[in-house]
């Protein structure tokens, strides 16, 4: 195949703005491929975040998640498709992820990711594209993550911070339809909350210094025992959150439960045994958020009143009559 090189092309003081404009992460990406697609209207642009994929998690493949595009295949992002990504021993890898040959130049970019700080962006075009407009491009692109995600994210133990958490759980909340679009795979979610036991004596004998070095390892755990696909948040204090993605409350109570294990087993300096109590549930657009919410306090409020150092989702404890469900009216306004 002849080379085409284009012209050198030179990015616009505009295009710059307009990426360094953005308030959010995803009117950022959008942004950055509206730039890319209005330079290289014939091109395809792919934004990726390293990782398990929701799909393959369970299976510890890895392979990196499409979070946005551009393409001619409208369904790219839910089915994952013209990437090119596949497992085929055959496959072309670069990496950390594999793609099928194809006709076009396929050209790879490092970028900031928002959740694990590395990214892919991936270009398909009958040209080469200007690499140096491209990194111009990508400077201000991983700029403007680093300072959204700094501002998304709780100092201490860099997971998401309370105000994360509102916006993006009423956002799939809102959306949630979106995730199980006709022909896809149902995908489910399950939602905890996660409460360190007696955090308060840690404090008082050993002093906040050292408190807050155990939110930080406790912190460092949940990141390695949970996937890259997971939302993970520090909800106020000893108590955070984690939204589990494509899992039923089965897999959900495995997963949790080998956090709770890998907590119970970690040595903590000078207070060498932590443990964590758990409470989760089902997380989906039928009831409410703030009853979602509600309920996993519920288990967990179960968890911390018999025993501490336990997992129990709210479903369960309801079949078993263990607990009472909340009323909800039709009539009731979210308040979240």
């Amino acid at each position: 195949m002849e080379l085409k090189l284009n012209n050198k092309i030179d990015c616009p003081v505009k295009d710059l703005l307009s990426l360094i404009r953005q308030e959010d992460i995803e009117h950022l990406r959008k942004a950055l491929l509206d730039v890319l697609e209005k330079s290289y209207p014939a091109g395809e642009f792919y934004l990726y975040e390293q990782g398990y994929s929701i799909y393959d998690a369970h299976e510890k493949k890895f392979s990196p998640t499409l979070i946005a595009c551009r393409s001619k295949n409208k369904n790219c992002i839910n089915k994952n498709q013209l990437m090119k990504l596949s497992s085929d021993d055959s496959a072309m890898s670069f990496d950390g992820f594999k793609y099928l040959p194809t006709e076009n130049f396929v050209q790879v970019f490092t970028v900031e990711s928002e959740r694990s700080n590395r990214g892919l962006l991936i270009t398909i075009c009958e040209d080469v594209i200007d690499e140096h407009y491209v990194y111009t491009l990508l400077s201000a692109y991983n700029h403007q993550v680093h300072l959204l995600r700094n501002k998304e994210t709780d100092s201490l133990t860099g997971l998401l911070n309370r105000q994360s958490f509102d916006s993006q759980l009423v956002k799939l909340h809102e959306n949630f339809d979106l995730e199980n679009r006709a022909g896809d795979e149902p995908c489910k979610f399950a939602f905890a909350l996660l409460d360190i036991d007696f955090f308060k004596q840690v404090n008082d004998k050993f002093g906040h210094v050292y408190g807050d070095e155990v939110l930080l390892l406790f912190s460092n755990l949940m990141k390695k025992t949970f996937r890259d696909s997971d939302m993970l948040f520090r909800y106020g204090g000893e108590e955070f959150a984690v939204l589990l993605h494509h899992v039923d409350l089965e897999l959900a109570e495995t997963i949790l439960n080998r956090f709770r294990e890998n907590t119970e087993q970690f040595n903590y300096p000078m207070e060498n045994k932590v443990t964590t109590s758990i409470g989760f549930c089902e997380f989906n657009n039928k009831i409410p958020l703030s009853s979602i919410i509600e309920r996993a306090d519920k288990a967990l409020y179960y968890a911390k009143e018999h025993g501490r150092n336990k997992t129990f989702s709210f479903e369960s404890l309801i079949s078993q009559n263990k607990i009472q469900d909340t009323k909800i009216n039709d009539g009731d306004i979210e308040l979240f």
